[in-house]
C-alpha cells in the first residue's frame, strides 16, 4: 500500500528539471491534477482511510515528499494568503493541543488517532497550496472532483454488478444493512457526504471549464453521484446536498448559467434514480441474481444519461464560446442581495400560512426522540428520506454540550468522548463519537479547541466569499469551492464525516483554492511582489519543522496498528509464541495504546496461558481505567483462572462504564 502511495505521490512532485522541460505543458497539469485525485481515490478505496495505520501510512508519504520537494526546488514553495497562515496555524495548534490532552483523555490510543488525522489535513492543505503556487487550481480542483465522482461511480457499480465487487458484498452483510450503499467508504453517509460533495463541485467546474470536453466530463459525473446519494438513503448526505446547491447558485457566476447547466444533469439524475428505484431487486441489494440481472439492464442506460448531459454541456459550452446563446444582463450585488432576502421572505410567509409552525414543531419532537425502531423499519426504504427522527442523535448532541459545560476548560481529552459517553447514555445506540465533530471537539477540547476548529473548518469559507466579492480575478476557482466548503460544514456537523480521512483530505485540497495564490497573484489583487530571501527562508524552515514533527508523530501513531496486525496473522495461522512475542514488543516500543496489551492477553488466553493473560489485561485497565472493555476481557479470563471474586469485580466494573451495553449483561 506505501508503494503505490509513493508512486503517486512522486509524480506530483517529480523536478521540474526532470519532467517539465520533457513536457512542458503537460507535466505541471498532470501533477496538479494527481495532486487532487490521488489523495481522494487512494484513501476513499482504502475504507474511506478510516483505519489509522491506512491515513498515517498516506501521511508519511506525504510529508516526506513534501519536505523534499519544498526543500529541494522541485515543486513550487506555497503561498499562503493571510487565512492560508491562520487555517495552517490552527491545524498545528489543534494537533498539539490535542496531543497535550491525550494526558487526561479516557483513551490516548484514539486521541493519537485524531492527532494524526489533523497532521494529515495539515499536509493535505499545504499539498493543495504548492498546486495553486504552480498556477494548476484549475487542475487541482478537477483532480478532486473526479476523485469523489470515482469513489461515487464505484459504489453505484458495486451495487449493479455485485458479482465484480465481492468486498462490497462482504461489507454489507457486515454492516447488516445491505440496501443502503456503502462501499467503498463502508459507511452510507460517508458514501453520501462525498456524493453531497461532488454535486455542487462539478456543476461549477463545469461553469468555469475553459475547455467543452473538461466541461462535459464535469457535467457527466453528476448523475453518478446523484444516484449514488439515493442509494445511500442519507439524510444528512441529500440536506448537505441542497445546500451546496444553494449555495452554488448564491455564490457561482453567472447564476443563469450556473441554473442553465444544472438542468440537464437534474433531469438525468431523475431518469436513473426512477429507473433504480422502480427495480425491487435493485433496492433490497441481496447480492443475488436478480440483482446483477437488473443492474445490467440498467447500465446501458447510465451509459445513455452520462453520454447524453456531457453532449449537452459540450454544446452549450461551445454555444457561449462562439456567442451563440445571448448573454444574461448583469445585476449588480444589491440587487442580487434584495431578491435572495425577498425570496426567503417570501417562503417563510408561505410556510407560517401552511401551518409549519405546528409541524416543525412535531418533527423536534420525532427528531429528540431515541426510539429508533421506527425509523429502522425503513432503512430499506426512501421513505427514509423524508423521516425526521434523530436515532439518537439529539442525546449524543445534549451529552456533548454537557461535557462541554462540565470541562470548558480543557475538555475531558481529545479521544475521550467513548469512555466519557458510555457510562452516561440513556435510549441512544452504543456510538464511538458524538456524530457532530464540532460538538465532539468542543467536548474533548473546550473552549480552546472549538475555537480553533471553527477557524480551521470556516476560514476558507470567509476567505473564498471574500475572493469572490473582490472579482474573479484575483482567484477564478475560490467561488467554486466554497459550495463543498459549505457542504462539508453541514456533513461534519450532523455525522463522523471528518473521521473518513478521504473527506476531510478531499475539502483541504479544495480549501488551498481560497486560501493560497498563485505566484504573481495575490489574493488582495492582481499583483503580488515576489517574497524576499528571508521570508522565503522562513518558509523553509517551517516546512521543515511541520514536515519532520509530522513524521515523527505518524510514525509512532504506526507502531500499535501494525504491530497488532503482525501479532494477529501470527495468531491465525497457530503461532501463538511468536504472537505473544510481538504483542509484547509492540506493546514495549508504545506503551501509550491499548489494543498491544488486549491482543496479548488475547493471545496468551487462547494459549492457556491465563497467568499471563490476566496481568495483560489488568495492564490494560490500568491503562485506560474508564474504558469497560479491558474491564469485560479481564472478568473473562479471571473466570477461567477460577477467581469468582475477581472476575464479579472486573465484571461490575464493566458494567458500571457502560450500563446499557448489551454485550455487558445483568
Amino acid at each position: 500500500m506505501h508503494g503505490a502511495y509513493l508512486v503517486l505521490m512522486s509524480s506530483v512532485v517529480t523536478p521540474r528539471s526532470a519532467l517539465g522541460a520533457t513536457f512542458p505543458r503537460l507535466a505541471l497539469p498532470v501533477g496538479g491534477f494527481l495532486a487532487g485525485a490521488g489523495p481522494v481515490a487512494i484513501l476513499g478505496f482504502s475504507g474511506g482511510g478510516y483505519q489509522v495505520s491506512v491515513v498515517a501510512g498516506y501521511g508519511v508519504v506525504l510529508w516526506w515528499l513534501l519536505l523534499v520537494g519544498i526543500l529541494s526546488g522541485a515543486v513550487p514553495r506555497p503561498r499562503a494568503a493571510a487565512s492560508g497562515v491562520a487555517m495552517l496555524g490552527a491545524t498545528t495548534a489543534l494537533a498539539v493541543f490535542g496531543a497535550i490532552s491525550l494526558g487526561w483523555s479516557g483513551s490516548s490510543e484514539r486521541g493519537l488517532t485524531e492527532v494524526v488525522r489533523l497532521v494529515v489535513f495539515g499536509g493535505s492543505l499545504l499539498l493543495g497550496m504548492v498546486a495553486v503556487a504552480g498556477g494548476q487550481v484549475r487542475a487541482l480542483v478537477g483532480g478532486v472532483l473526479t476523485g469523489l465522482v470515482l469513489i461515487a461511480g464505484a459504489g453505484v457499480l458495486s451495487r449493479l454488478q455485485p458479482d465484480l465487487f465481492s468486498g462490497s458484498q462482504a461489507i454489507a452483510d457486515g454492516l447488516g444493512v445491505r440496501e443502503r450503499l456503502s462501499w467503498p467508504l463502508n459507511y452510507w453517509n460517508g458514501m453520501g457526504a462525498v456524493s453531497a460533495l461532488a454535486l455542487p463541485l462539478g456543476v461549477a467546474v463545469a461553469v468555469r471549464a475553459r475547455t467543452s470536453w473538461t466541461s462535459a466530463l464535469a457535467a457527466a459525473g453528476l448523475p453518478l453521484a446523484a444516484l449514488a446519494l439515493v442509494m445511500t438513503l442519507s439524510r444528512g448526505g441529500v440536506a448537505a446536498a441542497l445546500v451546496g446547491l444553494v449555495v452554488l447558485v448564491l455564490a457561482v457566476s453567472p447564476r443563469l448559467v450556473v441554473l442553465r447547466t444544472m438542468v440537464a444533469p437534474a433531469v438525468g439524475s431523475a431518469v436513473l434514480i426512477a429507473a433504480m428505484l422502480s427495480s425491487a431487486a435493485l433496492r433490497d441489494a441481496n447480492g443475488d441474481a436478480a440483482q446483477a440481472s437488473a443492474g445490467q439492464d440498467l447500465l446501458p442506460l447510465i451509459l445513455l444519461v452520462v453520454l447524453g448531459v456531457a453532449l449537452v454541456q459540450a454544446g452549450w459550452h461551445l454555444a457561449d464560446r462562439s456567442h451563440w446563446t445571448p448573454r444574461a444582463p448583469r445585476t449588480s450585488r444589491r440587487a442580487g442581495t434584495v431578491v435572495a432576502v425577498g425570496v426567503v421572505l417570501v417562503l417563510l410567509v408561505g410556510a407560517v400560512a401552511a401551518g409549519a409552525p405546528g409541524r416543525i414543531d412535531a418533527g423536534w419532537q420525532s427528531f429528540k426522540d431515541s426510539d429508533v425502531r421506527a425509523l429502522n423499519a425503513k432503512s430499506g426504504s426512501v421513505d427514509r428520506l423524508s423521516a425526521v427522527n434523530g436515532a439518537g442523535r439529539y442525546e449524543e448532541w445534549s451529552g456533548a454540550v454537557r461535557a462541554f459545560r462540565e470541562n470548558a476548560v480543557g475538555g475531558i481529552g481529545l479521544g475521550g468522548w467513548d469512555a466519557w459517553w458510555s457510562p452516561r447514555r440513556v435510549t441512544s445506540p452504543p456510538v464511538r463519537n458524538a456524530h457532530s465533530q464540532p460538538l465532539e471537539i468542543a467536548a474533548e477540547l473546550g473552549v480552546l479547541g472549538i475555537g480553533l476548529f471553527l477557524v480551521l473548518v470556516l476560514t476558507p469559507i470567509g476567505a473564498g466569499v471574500r475572493r469572490i466579492a473582490r472579482g474573479r480575478r484575483t482567484s477564478p476557482y475560490a467561488a467554486v469551492v466554497v459550495p463543498s466548503l459549505a457542504v462539508f460544514v453541514v456533513s461534519i456537523s450532523v455525522d463522523w464525516s471528518w473521521q473518513l480521512s478521504a473527506i476531510p483530505v478531499a475539502v483541504a485540497l479544495l480549501a488551498a483554492a481560497a486560501t493560497s495564490h498563485e505566484r504573481g497573484r495575490s489574493p488582495e489583487g492582481p499583483a503580488a511582489p515576489e517574497r524576499s530571501g528571508t521570508v522565503g527562508l522562513v518558509t523553509l524552515v517551517t516546512v521543515a519543522v511541520l514536515a519532520v514533527a509530522s513524521i515523527g508523530t505518524l510514525a509512532v501513531a504506526m507502531i500499535a496498528p501494525e504491530g497488532v496486525a503482525r501479532s494477529s496473522a501470527a495468531e491465525a495461522s497457530g503461532a501463538l509464541d511468536e504472537a505473544a512475542a510481538e504483542a509484547k514488543k509492540t506493546n514495549d516500543a508504545a506503551p501509550f495504546a491499548l489494543t498491544p496489551l488486549l491482543q496479548r492477553a488475547l493471545v496468551e488466553e487462547r494459549a492457556g496461558n491465563l497467568g499471563a493473560a490476566a496481568a495483560a489485561a489488568r495492564s490494560a485497565t490500568t491503562l485506560e481505567p474508564r474504558n469497560w472493555r479491558p474491564w469485560l476481557v479481564l472478568a473473562r479470563i479471571e473466570t477461567a483462572r477460577d477467581r469468582p471474586a475477581e472476575a464479579v469485580a472486573a465484571y461490575r466494573r464493566a458494567k458500571a462504564l457502560n450500563p446499557r451495553s448489551r454485550v455487558v449483561t445483568p
